[in-house]
């Protein structure tokens, strides 16, 4: 748009806001502003559908109640500007600079023109809505995965189906907020305010939740709770190996639900854990001494010095786990006979995904790694003492002098081991 042609739309829109029959609404939409410096600029209630404000400096302005629908304001410099009540349906704020604007009862939903079959959602993804006011929003289904929004307030704000995922929201206010269904996972929450917040069916798998007030949130299932039920179960199992099976009851939690649950330092020897959902879980201490983990979901567990001997893990789950100076060597089994020395059952990590987990320290003593991924994981210090790497998928794996691309080369660089045949 020219200068002039510019000049002339904002002085009739002043006008028009005056209330004066002389003036003109601004209407941008379908224009190109892209790149243009319009810090300060007075646009309430403009219409700028379809609108390219992309790159565009708009610090400070005012967009309040203006529509906004699908417009994009991708890289554009919205920082400290009034976008209260505006109809943003649909647009375009990819990487967009936020911080401090008033996004207040503004419209985020999914938006889509009469001759278009789908709808497309707001794009937030890496914004910066830092100390951002976004009360009463409506973000539903909005992407504002890898945003940054610390100390923003999303008050009252609807964030149903929304993807928060690996976004920064530290000591945001989410109360009495609607975030059903939103994706959570990976999400830095440390601080964050969910009283009386709806977390029905949200996924907070990975998330980071230090000092974050969840007591009054709507729909969560409780870690704590789940803790003390785990250990009930774990009580009748304890008392069901001693009694040999006559007193208490075998544990058994194929499938269970025990994400983002404090477990740490509780002995799970024996029990079945195939299928249970354990991610984000801490499980740091725990002894699983010949249990069953096979087809467990243990992405970003913490089992840091768990006790895995002999256990199975195959086809688990466990992407950037942290097994850190974990035992997953294998185990002795007796059977008592005079003269038995005892068979060694070794720990079963057959298909197991381990991308960029951590195995620094760990030991995999005899392991079968068979078909496993190791995609950027580190072995660097594990004892891999006649661990089988067969058909293992290694690629910018970290090995203790450096970087490994095959099986070979982490055989070759750590303790003698099955070679990849």
């Amino acid at each position: 748009m020219a200068v002039v042609g510019l000049s002339l739309t904002l002085n009739l829109h002043k006008v028009f806001l005056d209330g004066s029959s002389e003036g003109a609404r601004a209407d941008f939409s379908g224009g190109d502003l892209s790149g243009l410096d319009l810090e300060g600029v007075d646009l309430r209630s403009a219409l700028a559908v379809d609108g390219n404000f992309s790159r565009a400096r708009l610090a400070g302005a005012n967009l309040s109640r203006a529509d906004l629908f699908r417009a994009d304001f991708s890289l554009a410099d919205l920082a400290r500007a009034d976008l209260s009540h505006s109809d943003l349906k649909g647009a375009c704020l990819h990487g967009a600079k936020l911080g401090e604007a008033d996004l207040t009862g503004a419209d985020l939903r999914a938006g889509r023109f009469l001759q278009e079959k789908g709808y497309r959602p707001t794009d937030l993804t890496q914004a910066s809505l830092d100390r951002a006011n976004l009360t009463r929003a409506n973000l539903g289904e909005a992407r504002l995965n890898a945003c940054s929004a610390t100390e923003s307030r999303f008050i009252m704000a609807v964030l149903a189906g929304a993807d928060l995922s690996q976004a920064n929201l530290t000591g945001a206010d989410f109360s009495d907020a609607d975030l059903s269904g939103a994706n959570l996972s990976g999400t830095n929450l440390s601080g964050a305010n969910f009283a009386g917040a709806n977390l029905e069916g949200a996924n907070l798998e990975g998330a980071l939740l230090t000092d974050a007030r969840l007591e009054d949130a709507i729909g969560l299932r409780r870690p704590d709770d789940v803790a003390e039920n785990v250990k009930a179960a774990l009580r009748e199992h304890e008392l069901w190996i001693k009694s040999n099976g006559k007193e208490g009851r075998r544990a058994d939690f194929r499938g269970r639900d025990l994400r983002n649950a404090n477990l740490q330092r509780l002995d799970f020897n024996g029990t079945n854990l195939s299928r249970a959902n354990l991610s984000g879980a801490v499980l740091a201490y725990c002894r699983f001494l010949l249990a069953d983990l096979s087809d467990a979901n243990l992405s970003h567990a913490n089992l840091y010095k768990a006790d895995m001997t002999g256990a199975s893990l195959r086809g688990a789950n466990l992407c950037r786990a942290s097994l850190r100076r974990a035992n997953l060597g294998p185990a002795t089994i007796w059977r008592g006979t005079p003269g038995d020395n005892g068979r060694m059952w070794s720990a079963s990590l057959e298909g197991a995904n381990l991308s960029f987990a951590d195995l620094s320290g760990t030991s995999l003593r005899q392991a079968n790694l068979h078909g496993a991924n190791l995609t950027g994981a580190d072995v660097s210090g594990a004892d891999i003492d006649e661990a089988d790497f067969r058909d293992s998928i290694v690629r910018n794996t970290i090995v203790t002098d450096g970087i490994a691309q095959s099986a070979d080369e982490i055989v070759n660089r750590g303790a003698p081991a099955k070679k990849a045949g």
